[in-house]
């Protein structure tokens, strides 16, 4: 699934409100169902004339996204402005999806090769046991991602490692899971796993960027287990005696990472 991003200053954007008031919500509702069809279609923000012709959009719409700098005539139809500065490109996400079914034909491939009794020893990803061969994947549903510009780089050289943001499908390795089954016991993974998630990608521009996802997600566990084992309450956010909240504890979590420089 692709998203179509649009910025939270829409509403108050220059080119917004230069759209005479006459034609300017029909003009914007045209602008966003046609986005959501680009990023569907993987057109990378082309759309042509006769989805426009489909969708019953006066003439006069089109023409006054023109003029406000919104679109860009071309042969067949119009282009959005500056699509691949905020909008995926069709190359990026046709990649993201074959590198996606391979690990998925990568993990079919291994459960097929393993014996009976290790599915009944390691089972799923969080320790339950699964069936042989079982497709069971936690994949939690996905979460609208921050409008944040996209880089178009037009080397060809591999790119040097940086920051990215934590994708809502992100599962430690195997490896990682059980040595954290190991150092961190009685913490239960799986709901830990799926605050991770919850709380990372709902931070907003570069604070939700992070090099190394998998450091972030093991110095969490950590920590989950030093709060059992000292019994504290999240500090400076709940009085004495007073369980703390899962946002309170969340926010420590993360504010002890940041100070960490992860």
């Amino acid at each position: 699934m692709a998203w179509f991003k649009v910025d939270d200053g829409l509403h108050a954007s220059r080119k917004f409100l230069s759209i005479p008031k006459r034609s300017r919500f029909a003009a914007v509702g045209t602008w966003t169902i046609a986005g959501s069809w680009c990023a569907d279609q993987l057109t990378d923000g082309h759309v042509p004339e006769y989805m426009l012709e489909l969708w019953g959009v006066p003439p006069s719409v089109p023409s006054a996204l023109v003029e406000a700098g919104l679109w860009e005539r071309e042969s067949g139809g119009y282009l959005f402005c500056n699509w691949l500065e905020y909008q995926p490109r069709k190359a990026d996400v046709d990649a993201e999806r074959e590198a996606s079914r391979e690990r998925m034909r990568e993990l079919r491939a291994k459960r097929k090769q393993k014996k009976p009794q290790d599915d009944a020893e390691v089972g799923d990803m969080f320790g339950r046991t699964v069936a042989n061969g079982s497709d069971n994947v936690r994949n939690p549903d996905p979460t609208r991602p921050d409008p944040v510009p996209i880089e178009v780089s037009k080397e060809t050289s591999p790119r040097k490692a940086r920051g990215s943001r934590v994708d809502a499908n992100w599962i430690p390795e195997r490896d990682l899971i059980q040595q954290m089954q190991t150092e961190c016991p009685g913490v239960d993974l799986e709901a830990e796993h799926r605050v991770f998630i919850d709380y990372w990608v709902a931070q907003p521009g570069q604070k939700g960027v992070k090099v190394d996802w998998a450091a972030t997600w093991r110095n969490w566990m950590r920590r989950k287990h030093g709060e059992r084992g000292n019994g504290s309450a999240v500090a400076g956010s709940a009085g004495r005696g007073s369980k703390p909240s899962p946002g309170q504890k969340a926010r420590s979590i993360a504010d002890e990472l940041r100070m960490e420089g992860l």
